[in-house]
């Protein structure tokens, strides 16, 4: 069967996950088959992954029977030292293992890949920063000037730069550290990228990523550069299953939602001339209301027309819950961007930096209109009564309205992906009883 002949693409959007997680060790293939079926069920388009423990002729080749399958490819930074924590790598999914043009490890510890898109170019960088401790001073060292080096080349020739990894460092919990100890968070925040951090479990701070006996911190980051051209918009963090009904790792994974609409959206002149490819942009903010009303207007009068022909007439879409995704999309990107805005907030209200009393000022001017927007949205909501002071009450008035908005969000896609596998295993069983061509023709169309 050609698959082209059914327009298949393997991951059709453009909000990509990328995670990070600390894996204690790739070296068995359960682990190895372990975390391939996660990075898979979780839909994540790039996965950070540190203290692999892996050889380089043991990297060489892992994964490589399912990259052609699986449309995906795996890259590893190893090292030679005999030290028992080191090790990186990244998983990346398609399309976005297409745009690599290079690939730079370092010393079992850094990890970069260079993608090119057109007009835009961004590095990913893996790090592991090993605990802090005597015996790791020089590799911790080495690892900041290599860093130093890498973002210095990517500032002179326009690279944006998101970096994840674990760098064993929590503001919170190691608060009694030496001010060395700090020195990595120091060197990002000087070059004004920015932190992407968690806020649900917890209301004291974010949500820690690594458990031990004696309690939590937060050790796994992501950071991206200013002016990152995909918009992270919103972080949580995650368990990795168990393993054979013990953990797989002391770690939780860290997952940002990168939209690189604007990164795909630009197409080579000579890609359009050669393919007769296409893609319109609007641009909101040069539109007219009238214009804008017009486009609304025509946009659902053919979505409608679509969710007529695709959908049975017998379907029920009075209940918000069993509502195609192609008709909530607004209303889902709208809450989105709402969450995205109380994590910035959060993130203006925790991280000194010398023009933050007027970006405070204007979102604190700005947050009635974003919760107006959010009581449109989320049934059963009003904005509820809430003062700026303390900072410390205003803060987590903040964080229990992301966590809202984001177990709407959670609730909403859990209950669409429900709906999909009900209507589609419907739809399935009505083809076999109907059309068995059809359905067989349908079955072989799907990615085995």
């Amino acid at each position: 069967m050609n698959n082209n002949k059914h327009n298949f693409t393997p991951h059709s959007s453009l909000l990509f996950k990328f995670g990070h997680i600390n894996v204690n060790g790739l070296v068995s293939p359960m682990q190895q088959q372990h975390l391939l079926n996660f990075f898979f069920h979780s839909s994540f388009g790039a996965l950070s992954l540190n203290d692999t423990r892996l050889t380089s002729s043991s990297a060489k080749f892992i994964f490589k029977n399912e990259h052609h399958q699986h449309h995906f490819r795996s890259y590893w930074a190893c090292s030679s030292s005999l030290r028992p924590h080191n090790g990186v790598g990244i998983l990346l999914r398609n399309p976005l293992h297409k745009h690599v043009q290079s690939v730079d490890p370092w010393n079992g510890h850094l990890l970069k890949l260079d993608l090119f898109f057109h007009q835009i170019k961004i590095s990913i960088i893996s790090l592991y920063n090993p605990p802090s401790g005597f015996i790791h001073q020089n590799i911790s060292k080495d690892l900041i000037a290599k860093l130093l080096s890498w973002l210095d080349h990517a500032c002179s020739n326009n690279y944006h730069v998101v970096i994840l990894g674990d760098f064993n460092i929590d503001e919170i919990a190691y608060s009694n550290y030496s001010h060395n100890h700090f020195r990595l968070l120091r060197l990002l925040s000087s070059r004004y990228f920015n932190d992407h951090q968690a806020y649900f479990s917890s209301l004291f701070g974010p949500d820690p990523t690594f458990y031990h006996t004696n309690g939590s911190s937060r050790l796994d980051y992501i950071w991206f550069s200013s002016g990152f051209p995909a918009p992270g918009l919103f972080t949580q963090v995650i368990s990795c299953p168990s393993l054979f009904d013990r953990p797989f790792t002391d770690h939780r994974v860290l997952v940002t939602i990168f939209d690189f609409s604007s990164c795909m959206a630009i197409l080579a002149k000579s890609r359009l001339k050669q393919k007769k490819e296409l893609r319109t942009i609007f641009t909101y903010s040069s539109i007219s209301t009238k214009q804008w009303k017009d486009f609304t207007e025509k946009a659902d009068d053919i979505l409608k027309t679509y969710l007529d022909k695709q959908y049975s007439s017998q379907i029920d879409f009075s209940s918000f819950s069993s509502l195609s995704l192609d008709r909530l999309w607004h209303a889902l990107k709208a809450a989105i961007f709402g969450s995205a805005f109380l994590d910035r907030f959060l993130y203006r209200l925790t991280t000194p930096r010398p023009n933050r009393p007027t970006q405070i000022s204007q979102m604190t001017a700005a947050l009635p209109s974003h919760l107006e927007t959010l009581a449109s949205l989320l049934p059963d909501y009003s904005v509820p009564v809430y003062s700026v002071a303390p900072l410390s009450g205003f803060k987590s008035f903040l964080r229990s309205q992301k966590n809202l908005v984001s177990a709407f969000l959670s609730t909403k896609f859990a209950q669409q992906l429900t709906d999909s596998v009900e209507y589609y295993t419907a739809l399935r069983d009505e083809q076999f009883s109907d059309s068995p061509g059809k359905f067989i023709d349908s079955a072989l169309s799907v990615e085995k």
